[in-house]
């Protein structure tokens, strides 16, 4: 199965538009901290609906989140997938606390105050092939790879990640840079990864006029084919041996 044209072609109305309502309409908590201004996704729209590109294309039967901070990305996956189970956490206790409060009137969200590793090992013992959002990055403890190393199956979208334009901000820990060398140093690299093409023709224009986060996307345990001919996203081949780390 192909993933839809991100011009349009192929891809409902309909589902562009409950896609936009949810992603503008959500509160944008997290303003009081985040260098993005907060919102779903870093208030990145193209990520919102690559998203559902992804979730369509590979049936996942769950989305999960790591580091929910005040829950902007949580409340938009919850008002826009109401029959998907949406879970998350957060390790800091009053962040956690705070989204289970905002979410308690959705019976598809989950918000557990745990160690993103543990968690995402949790979640990929209970379902099939989830979408996994990795956004834990905060704190002198990076789980990142731990949290790779727990994906048994699924769709895995990193955020902050290297894509290789200066347009796209990515985090760095210890030297280490977000983006294919976490990939490479991994037990069993994937033998490749994606990242949306910069000059992709969008349905429409992304409006986060701050700080924008890249993404990269890597398929654990199912075929990457779908993902080939989507015209927003990059296909790289991972050779470790080639990139550096520290």
């Amino acid at each position: 199965m192909s993933l839809p044209r991100c011009n349009g072609v192929g891809r409902q109305a309909t589902q562009v538009d409950t896609t936009l309502r949810h992603f503008y309409t959500t509160v944008r908590a997290g303003a009081v901290r985040l260098s993005d201004g907060g919102g779903p996704f870093g208030f990145d729209v193209m990520v919102a609906l690559l998203v559902d590109d992804l979730l369509t294309a590979y049936r996942c039967d769950a989305i999960i989140e790591t580091g929910c901070f005040l829950g902007d990305t949580t409340a938009y996956l919850a008002h826009r997938y109401p029959d998907l189970p949406v879970r998350t956490c957060d390790i800091n206790s009053d962040y956690a606390a705070f989204t289970r409060r905002r979410l308690a009137g959705h019976p598809n969200v989950r918000v557990d105050c745990q160690d993103s590793p543990d968690f995402v090992t949790w979640a990929a013992g209970r379902y099939r092939q989830p979408l996994f959002f990795l956004d834990a990055h905060w704190g002198e403890d990076w789980p990142l790879r731990r949290e790779l190393a727990a994906v048994a199956r699924g769709v895995v979208l990193i955020h902050d990640f290297d894509v290789g334009h200066p347009r796209f901000a990515y985090d760095t820990y210890d030297g280490l840079v977000c983006g294919p060398q976490v990939l490479a140093l991994m037990l069993e690299p994937p033998p490749m990864y994606f990242t949306p093409d910069p000059n992709a023709a969008w349905p429409l224009p992304c409006l986060q006029v701050g700080r924008r986060a890249g993404v990269g996307v890597v398929p654990f345990g199912l075929d990457p084919g779908p993902l080939y001919d989507h015209p927003a996203l990059l296909r790289h081949e991972l050779h470790p041996e080639e990139v550096g780390t520290p």
